[in-house]
């Protein structure tokens, strides 16, 4: 008998630090890294959808991404990166995020 795995992908985001100028005023870049491995179910928007988002903006999106309900807040602009079903990674940037009481939605 086989189980079925509700949230069967994974969901990592960037976390960047800024840049600084030292005490000789020369530049140097902040640096990035991915961070979590949070279990989420990524559903591909099947045809040309738009939403208005929490900002009122409208926008397009190629995924809703269901989340566990104690997740990290995500803010529009953000970049996740999405591990699907057969070792695809895809990158994208938030559009707009949403807690709910047994779930988050994330649009990207």
């Amino acid at each position: 008998m086989s189980v079925v795995d509700f949230k069967p992908h994974k969901l990592q985001y960037l976390v960047a630090t800024p840049g600084y100028d030292d005490e000789n005023g020369n530049y140097h870049e902040g640096e990035s890294h991915w961070e979590g491995n949070i279990p989420c179910d990524a559903v591909p928007n099947g045809k040309a959808e738009e939403r208005t988002f929490e900002d009122g903006v409208v926008r397009k999106y190629s995924y809703t991404i269901y989340l566990p309900s104690n997740s990290k807040s995500f803010a529009i602009g953000d970049r996740v990166r999405i591990s699907l079903l057969g070792g695809i990674e895809r990158e994208f940037e938030v559009k707009g995020f949403h807690h709910y009481q047994k779930q988050c939605k994330l649009w990207v």
